[in-house]
């Protein structure tokens, strides 16, 4: 970043908000390169994280649609210096329709069934875009969710999708630039009513970590130019259960409560999973560790965040529930996981978990592990226009996502995208 001393630093904050203002049509680059140019104009200028992508117009019969030529937005969910709500970003018009299934690095995947996945960066006014083959044909299973490599391109790409309840799909042009087509991946699972339901890529080791309904976790490999397999693989991240199962009481029934609300992130060398309870309140008994009978209840919305122990000498339960993230908070969803520091993006709270109420018009909502409760965000309330058009939210949107990477026996150090 450039030094303070220059006379542009002494642009007074207030014209310089006014300037970067919705109303001069400024994109979305611009701003993050304005705030870098000296340390005065990083100081008045909030970081444009964490975003929330929007697209005008009217609801979809499914709400995560999207339609050719609709407006998309990024808005902001910090206010600026002056506790003044921001105007959204305004970025470019989709090229395609279609179910939107991802989103990475400034990146959304979009399937619109054919002619196949479009992988879109709304902030590029052109060359933004990368079509990948379909996945699947007219009737067949919708594609759940898509997590990429940063930086695709016609000619380097690499993703995986969740293309049924238990298949996965991997393409990528890195061993071979003329394969484009799919590899389907079918994932064994213990309990024939099991299904996927979340995962994230982790480009730099090769991985992707999927997690099903019951909380089960499956490791996908793909192939490398280093070694013989020519085929993605999956494995399961417990081979075998064992009589002590995966989680400890109360968790081993909130598992099958919890259903297909969960998601799965990666931080500070560690894997995570976030289970969230989508029905109403419900108590059940259990067993303390010491023997005793108790009592557990979980509201409505309440969210549970479970930490991998690959301990090999304490075999069970090998998740276990923590009370904080030591002061970080997560943004999952359709989005791949990004984990933030307060100190990261103003206005985001320690230890809490954002997460969007698909069941509720995909509406924003923060989750704080101290109080226990979830809370709607505003969204296009406060600061809104009133000539502008309805805008309805999607997912998490970031430019850069900050991805923690983990090997076979979960150490690793951060890898900062």
């Amino acid at each position: 970043m450039a030094s303070s001393s220059g006379p542009w630093a002494t642009l007074p904050p207030d014209l310089l908000r006014f300037i970067t203002s919705d109303g001069f049509g400024l994109p979305l680059e611009s701003y993050s390169c304005i705030r870098g140019v000296c340390t005065a104009w990083r100081s008045a200028l909030p970081p444009p994280t964490p975003l929330l992508l929007a697209v005008s117009g009217f609801d979809a019969p499914r709400h995560r649609q999207v339609h050719l030529g609709q407006l998309v937005s990024a808005s902001s969910l910090t206010a600026d210096p002056d506790h003044r709500p921001r105007s959204p970003f305004r970025l470019s018009d989709l090229p395609t329709g279609g179910d939107l299934v991802g989103s990475s690095n400034g990146w959304i995947a979009v399937d619109p069934i054919w002619p196949g996945i479009f992988l879109l960066n709304p902030l590029a006014a052109a060359g933004g875009e990368v079509v990948l083959e379909p996945v699947r044909e007219g009737g067949g299973e919708p594609v759940l969710k898509v997590a990429f490599a940063p930086n695709p391109t016609p000619g380097d790409y690499a993703a995986v999708a969740i293309c049924g309840p238990r298949r996965l799909a991997y393409a990528t042009t890195r061993e071979d630039a003329m394969s484009r087509r799919w590899t389907l991946v079918e994932v064994a699972m213990a309990d024939e009513r099991d299904r996927l339901v979340d995962l994230i890529y982790d480009d730099a080791g090769g991985k992707a970590y999927c997690v099903t309904a019951h909380g089960d976790v499956h490791v996908f490999h793909a192939p490398g130019s280093s070694c013989r397999r020519r085929r993605p693989r999956v494995s399961p991240l417990h081979p075998q259960r064992g009589a002590g199962g995966l989680f400890a009481p109360p968790y081993d029934d909130a598992s099958r409560l919890t259903g297909a609300a969960k998601s799965i992130f990666l931080s500070g060398g560690s894997l995570y999973q976030v289970w969230r309870n989508a029905a109403a309140a419900v108590s059940w008994k259990t067993m303390t560790p010491e023997g005793a009978a108790s009592r557990f209840t979980v509201a409505k919305d309440e969210v549970f965040v479970l930490k991998y122990d690959p301990n090999p000498k304490r075999r069970r339960p090998c998740w276990n529930a923590v009370s904080d993230l030591g002061g970080c908070s997560v943004f999952v969803g359709k989005n791949s996981p990004v984990v933030l520091r307060p100190e990261d993006a103003t206005g985001v709270r320690p230890n809490c978990v954002y997460w969007i109420n698909e069941e509720s018009r995909f509406q924003p909502m923060v989750f704080d592990m101290a109080t226990r409760k979830s809370t709607m965000l505003p969204f296009g309330v406060k600061g809104e226009r009133p000539a502008a058009p309805a805008r309805r939210p999607l997912c998490w949107f970031f430019l850069n996502d900050k991805v923690a990477s983990i090997d076979g026996d979960g150490s690793k150090v951060d890898n900062d995208a």
